[in-house]
């Protein structure tokens, strides 16, 4: 936090009289006594002699001086303890600067507020924070968008959600009717505050103004989050693929994320080849969830062999055959029957969650049919039988292939 000093750089700016806005028509001078106190104080904090200079400028307080002299007193002795990293300190003397505030320059009253309010922020005392910026944005002349980004903060660290979205938004227009650039954090805030009153839907208009002024990777990231969160998968998708060509995603959740979106975006292939170069480039580690997603991706690209290859792969990884039953399931799905009943075997011998057993027999059931093993299928049905989630269908698979055993059987049977 930047705390503005009253220093002087040169001895006629400091004994001439400073002509006050056009509100207060008075003019403030510092007498030559009182000047060569500030001067040698100044010099000693320059020295780093702060214990010494806040004595001098705490005897200079008890001899005769103007209301202005004195406020620019106590505001050398409140930069001084804000040096000292003692900023209760600093906040009392700057306290003591606004007791003059009706004799002295509008600029210092205004910039002695500004400093205030900052300290009481810093104390998380966000009350006094808006009180005094409050008072800062009513006397200014010209209104200033920083000021405005101040209240803001105070507004939204008191949860006072409409009072930071109105102190954000003037700020902001302060900001166009000067013609200027928004400032970054009063952008911050306004999205934030549309974040808590539930607005989202107002929050990508926000999130276009900080990535047009201030071009940074995470607000484009947040946008796309923002895409997401209203379903706006085609938007999203659109931002984290510049983001991708143009090498500025390195995060592993991210990369995931882009393969999801082009996968649910029906641009699976994409996703395949996002997730192997992130692989190849050590992005990903290539553990159980990066090899499942990336089967997933192959899968749903029609790209069979390199879905069984990975999932071969996710298989022997896993804690559990839940991966060999992906497996068989596409074995079955390529009519290669003998390699989907080893990959439902295999899967069982794993070990599955309850809920999967039943799906697994059943599915041995169906490959051992295929193989005209149905004595075999029907045991495997049996099985099946015991799981609430593959009772019906097992029954209805035990009917069938009772009936197509006995057609099979008397296709084979000699004729007499």
């Amino acid at each position: 936090m930047k705390i503005f000093w009253i220093i002087v750089v040169g001895f006629s700016l400091l004994v001439a009289p400073v002509q006050a806005e056009t509100k207060r028509k008075k003019t403030y001078a510092l007498s030559m006594k009182i000047f060569k106190e500030i001067e040698k104080a100044q010099v000693l904090v320059e020295e780093d002699n702060f214990e010494e200079a806040l004595a001098d400028l705490t005897a200079l307080l008890e001899k005769r001086s103007s209301d202005y002299e004195k406020a620019q007193i106590h505001n050398l002795m409140g930069s001084i303890h804000y040096r000292k990293n003692d900023y209760e300190s600093a906040l009392e003397e700057f306290i003591k600067v606004l007791d003059s505030k009706n004799n002295m320059p509008l600029a210092l009253y205004k910039q002695t507020l500004r400093t205030v309010s900052q300290l009481n922020m810093m104390k998380e005392d966000y009350v006094n924070a808006k009180l005094y910026c409050e008072e800062l944005v009513a006397v200014a002349e010209v209104p200033d968008q920083k000021d405005y980004a101040l209240l803001t903060q105070a507004n939204f660290k008191l949860e006072a959600w409409g009072d930071a979205m109105e102190s954000a938004l003037t700020g902001r227009e302060v900001a166009y009717q000067q013609q200027k650039v928004p400032n970054e954090n009063i952008l911050i805030l306004l999205n934030a505050v549309y974040f808590e009153m539930n607005q989202v839907d107002k929050m990508p208009s926000v999130l276009d103004e900080l990535i047009k002024y201030y071009p940074k990777t995470s607000y484009i990231l947040y946008l796309a989050s923002v895409y997401g969160q209203l379903d706006r998968l085609d938007k999203q998708l659109v931002l984290m693929e510049s983001l991708y060509e143009d090498g500025k995603l390195k995060d592993r959740n991210q990369m995931r994320n882009l393969a999801s979106l082009y996968m649910s975006e029906e641009t699976p292939y994409k996703g395949a080849t996002v997730i192997q170069e992130a692989l190849d480039k050590g992005i990903l580690e290539g553990g159980v969830k990066d090899l499942e997603l990336l089967a997933q991706a192959w899968r749903l690209a029609a790209e069979r062999e390199k879905s069984l290859a990975v999932l071969a792969r996710a298989a022997e990884l896993s804690d559990t055959g839940k991966n060999y039953l992906k497996k068989a399931y596409l074995h079955f799905d390529m009519a290669q029957w003998q390699e989907a009943q080893e990959s439902v075997m295999a899967g069982l011998d794993k070990g599955l969650e309850e809920k999967l057993k039943g799906e697994a027999w059943l599915l041995l059931g169906m490959t051992r049919f295929k193989l005209k093993q149905f004595d075999r299928a029907i045991e495997a049905c049996e099985k099946a039988k015991d799981y609430k989630n593959s009772l019906k269908h097992a029954k209805q698979w035990i009917t069938y292939i009772s009936t197509e055993k006995r057609k099979f059987e008397a296709m084979q049977a000699p004729i007499s």
